[in-house]
């Protein structure tokens, strides 16, 4: 038998997207009498799960809807990092001590496969205020480390780039983002549930198609075998 196993955050009003924009989610609820609902939405596009392309980080990259779905979508393994402190520096170190654990549960990276990352941050954070500002991060080498594994996209359960935690940050900062955007690796951020998951599952992150723009709200979950 197979289950599905949802991977995405509901969003209700006043969710908070990332502090760079600093929206919460808006609704705007119309309603008729007899039973007629029309609703508009503001937030940012980068609010709980979503999938960023290229064009996040760099002048003239692949806006998201030339993303193929397939780039997230595929048989993925997860590397649980846990536990992990808040503001805690993941290093390419810390990812191969994962890839070992992976390895004694009977198996490994391949080319191609999703790469998820585990530390179980936004189980408890994603949608606070605190979720950004004390959010584990990966450093550069830990960046390196996945892109050299030709990953076909890298999901997280926590806010990857470390400069962006705090105001104040440059662009050339986001070293996390232009490492594995800049390989043509697509992120897929604020997933949730990773901690159910077995070591490999089918994982999905079907996303809005957006035009011109560099993500879109996605619905991300994995297909397990019982």
């Amino acid at each position: 038998m197979t289950r599905i196993v949802d991977l995405s955050p509901t969003v209700p009003e006043g969710f908070r997207g990332p502090p760079s924009t600093d929206l919460g989610v808006r609704f705007d609820v119309r309603t008729k009498p007899g039973g007629w609902q029309s609703s508009q939405a503001s937030l940012s596009v980068h609010t709980g799960c979503h999938v960023e392309s290229e064009l996040h980080v760099a002048e003239g990259g692949r806006p998201v809807e030339a993303l193929p779905l397939d780039s997230v979508i595929g048989s993925a393994v997860v590397l649980d990092l846990t536990p992990v402190s808040e503001r805690s520096l993941i290093g390419a170190g810390a990812l191969d001590e994962a890839s070992d654990r992976l390895e004694k549960l009977g198996e490994s990276i391949a080319p191609a496969d999703i790469l998820l990352l585990r530390t179980g941050w936004a189980d408890r954070a994603l949608g606070s205020p605190d979720y950004f500002r004390l959010s584990p991060a990966l450093t550069e080498d830990a960046a390196q480390w996945l892109v050299a594994r030709e990953p076909r996209c890298v999901g997280c359960d926590f806010f990857e780039e470390p400069a962006a935690r705090d105001p104040g940050w440059e662009a050339s900062e986001f070293v996390v983002h232009r490492t594995i955007l800049g390989a043509g690796i697509p992120l897929v951020e604020g997933v949730i549930g990773l901690g159910s998951l077995p070591p490999r599952c089918e994982f999905y992150a079907p996303f809005f198609k957006f035009g011109g723009i560099e993500a879109a709200p996605a619905r991300a979950f994995a297909v397990v075998e019982s």
